[in-house]
């Protein structure tokens, strides 16, 4: 029945169809209405297809930009090449490491474009070698040239990747620029090197010069036995020689003594005992001692020193003013001064004993030699007499040892003036270390109530810092000697401030920065490195690592204690060298 009724609508709409159209036309009609309507379907879902399309498209552009990114922001270098290793493809941190721009390297090989008279040949075939078998690189360190020439390191990754057919079509590389860890390994590598060389001088002149000292002692002994011997014994030509052959012994025996202590100056080892010297009373003491030589010269020494005290060793700065005084005697002429004056540099805070001579003076052009070892300029009258070139490379290596220096100011035809400065521990007639104030008046930089804790393996440096200090009975110091010790120090004493060597005996002053910043409690504690290393990526490292303020050796006391004053706002304030 309801098939009937269905039918029967048909069949009256067949019947009142307009003229002129037959039943045929209506079923083509309807087929093709029926048609239209799949075409529909089929339409409809091509159009959702497209939108699909369109949203992975959309996706996948963002991806790309991510991607793209990524590539422009990663700091390593990165480069696509294609099945033939041809570089297609390079992203910006590949310019920045190598010079060259994907214009300049686009279908070039990278061992092509970047190999030098630096690089390893071996590793470069073994580069291709595992390549050509479809094997990766990874992690390979080898020497590259960038497009100026300059050798750099890197770690360089290559992974191959495969098309749908299971070839490689393209490989992808990455370059990790390794050029400071590697400088830095070279480094440590040389240092490690030459304190072996410097063991292995100093125990061969020490062997050497015992070994020596024995055919000396029988060569200077029997001479002396046969001047003693009965007068008229030998002629007065064979007492002449007998002398010579004594005085040179007594040279070699001196050469030995200076070329050990000049090798044993670079050991870490050598004893430096810091402490206040009265250098009025010192350099009469000097005079004194050199009474016979100036009068055997016909020379008048004459000392004028108002009451100066620096920071030195007693014994060693004795050593350097006799050898700068017996010098100016040796090389002036008779009838002739020498004064020996000393002074203070305000300024550098520094004590300058001059000692001043009426020689023939140095050519300007001999200065730079002057404290060579083994250099002896014939610049007088008498530059035959005994020497070997090794006393004044001493002295300037004891100076800077004691955080002083030597200068040198001559006049041909006039003399010279040979000036030993050395860290001052009072001002003159304040009886107070430098930046003390005088009576009733304040110091030049005013301090804040501070504890400060000192960390110094160097007991002269830190025999400086307690003379800065001195000035400021309101500022607590508390000095270590070493990592530990300093570690302890500021757990226990919450100190204001720290000042921390970078080379310490047990650790790295960087390591003990990083255990700091890591504790709470110690995260905003101003810290500022003392140290004499001057390198810029080493003071980097060491204000990225954590330090506020970073004072090269010799220390600036004028920039500590203006550092120090402002210490509130240190903690805001930008890193500063």
């Amino acid at each position: 029945m309801a098939q009937m009724q269905t039918a029967r609508p048909t069949e009256g709409i067949r019947r009142s169809l307009p003229m002129g159209i037959s039943e045929s036309m209506s079923d083509d009609a309807q087929r093709l209405l029926d048609e239209l309507h799949v075409r529909q379907d089929a339409f409809e879902q091509q159009a959702q297809l497209v939108r699909q399309l369109q949203t992975a498209l959309q996706r996948a552009q963002a991806t790309n930009q991510e991607l793209a990114l990524v590539a422009d922001r990663v700091t390593d270098a990165i480069l696509i090449c294609d099945a033939h290793r041809c570089i297609s493809w390079v992203n910006p941190a590949f310019t920045r490491l190598t010079g060259f721009s994907l214009t300049e390297c686009h279908g070039q090989l990278p061992e092509e474009l970047l190999s030098g008279p630096h690089t390893d040949a071996a590793i470069v075939a073994q580069i291709n070698q595992s390549l050509a078998q479809g094997a990766s690189i990874e992690r390979l360190e080898v020497c590259h040239h960038r497009k100026d020439g300059e050798p750099f390191w890197v770690r360089r990754s290559v992974q191959p990747v495969h098309g749908p057919d299971g070839q490689i079509n393209r490989y992808i590389e990455v370059l990790t620029d390794i050029s400071e860890p590697r400088r830095a390994d070279a480094e440590h590598a040389r240092r490690l090197e030459a304190e072996v060389a410097l063991a292995a001088k100093v125990e061969f002149l020490s062997r050497m010069s015992h070994s020596m000292r024995s055919p000396l002692n029988a060569i200077l002994g029997f001479t002396q036995l046969l001047d003693m011997g009965a007068p008229g014994g030998l002629s007065e030509s064979q007492q002449r020689h007998l002398q010579h052959i004594h005085t040179a012994g007594q040279q070699l025996l001196t050469l030995m003594d200076q070329a050990l202590e000049f090798a044993q100056l670079d050991d870490k080892a050598v004893g430096i005992r810091p402490q206040r010297v009265e250098l009025a009373v010192l350099l009469k003491e000097i005079r004194a001692a050199l009474e016979d030589q100036a009068a055997q010269h016909h020379i008048t020494v004459v000392v004028d020193c108002p009451s100066l005290t620096v920071w030195a060793d007693a014994n060693h700065t004795r050593a350097i003013l006799m050898n700068l005084a017996l010098n100016a005697i040796q090389y002036s002429p008779q009838g002739s001064t020498v004064w020996l004056t000393g002074k203070a540099a305000a300024d550098e805070r520094l004590g300058a004993i001059e000692v001043r001579d009426q020689g023939f003076g140095i050519d300007p052009g001999d200065l730079p030699r002057l404290f060579q070892p083994f250099t002896r300029l014939d610049s007088s009258s008498r530059s035959a007499n005994t020497g070997h070139g090794l006393g004044l490379a001493v002295s300037q290596r004891l100076a800077e040892l004691m955080h002083g220096r030597i200068d040198v100011t001559s006049t041909l035809g006039h003399g010279s003036v040979f000036a030993l400065r050395l860290p001052l521990a009072e001002m003159p007639g304040s009886g107070r270390t430098p930046g003390a104030q005088g009576r009733g008046q304040e110091p030049a930089v005013l301090l804040p109530p501070l504890r400060v804790v000192h960390i110094e393996d160097n007991a002269l440096n830190r025999s400086l810092v307690e003379a800065v200090f001195a000035a400021y009975p309101h500022v607590r110091l508390f000095s270590a000697e070493n990592a530990a010790e300093g570690m302890a120090a500021i757990e226990s004493q919450r100190p204001d401030v720290a000042l921390v060597d970078i080379n310490l005996p047990d650790g790295s002053g960087l390591d003990l920065c990083r255990r700091l910043r890591a504790q709470t409690e110690f995260r905003k504690l101003p810290l500022i490195a003392l140290s004499a290393d001057a390198l810029p990526d080493h003071i980097a490292r060491a204000l990225q690592t954590g330090f506020n303020h970073y004072l090269v050796k010799p220390l600036q006391i004028p920039r500590l204690l203006g550092i120090l004053a402002s210490l509130p706002s240190a903690q805001a304030a930008p890193p500063t060298t």
